[in-house]
């Protein structure tokens, strides 16, 4: 079965939120219908703004038509540094692909087509948080563990 990829447009939306979903309940487990379908209207309005402005690229993978993998890139421009001259960065998630569509090289591709899309556009640096399972991958293709600590504080 032949995979494509393809630079995601507005028309892709329900592919990528639909995906999202998908890995947030594999993810955290499973939620109440209220909050998915929050959820679900959240990351439409989002990607609808983000796609056309271009401050998230996002991949698809698709066999036979159906979506089987997803990968984003938020792009986001802040004050440079030694490390990273541009101050460009593109922070990498949502990459997700189906059970039974795994170890086949779909994340390797979406994340080599997102990290080759954020030379093309001047960035410096990626960054992204990954799940053990996932963890290989980055690491196979030149991403190392950042020692510096991350705080959060959800409102």
């Amino acid at each position: 079965m032949e995979i494509t990829y393809h630079q995601a447009t507005t028309n892709d939306i329900n592919d990528l939120v639909e995906k999202r979903i998908q890995f947030s309940i594999e993810f955290s487990g499973a939620q109440p219908e209220e909050i998915i379908q929050a959820l679900r209207i959240q990351l439409i309005k989002y990607l609808s703004k983000a796609l056309v402005g271009q401050s998230c690229i996002s991949f698809i993978a698709k066999a036979d038509g159906h979506a089987v993998g997803i990968g984003s890139m938020h792009v986001r421009e802040m004050p440079a540094n030694f490390k990273n001259m541009t101050g460009k960065w593109g922070y990498i998630m949502n990459m997700y692909t189906v059970p039974e569509f795994r170890r086949k090289g779909i994340c390797k591709q979406i994340l080599n087509l997102l990290v080759n899309e954020g030379k093309r556009l001047g960035i410096g640096c990626f960054e992204l948080h990954a799940t053990q399972v996932g963890e290989m991958v980055y690491k196979n293709n030149g991403f190392t563990m950042h020692n510096e600590p991350t705080y959060r504080m959800y409102i």
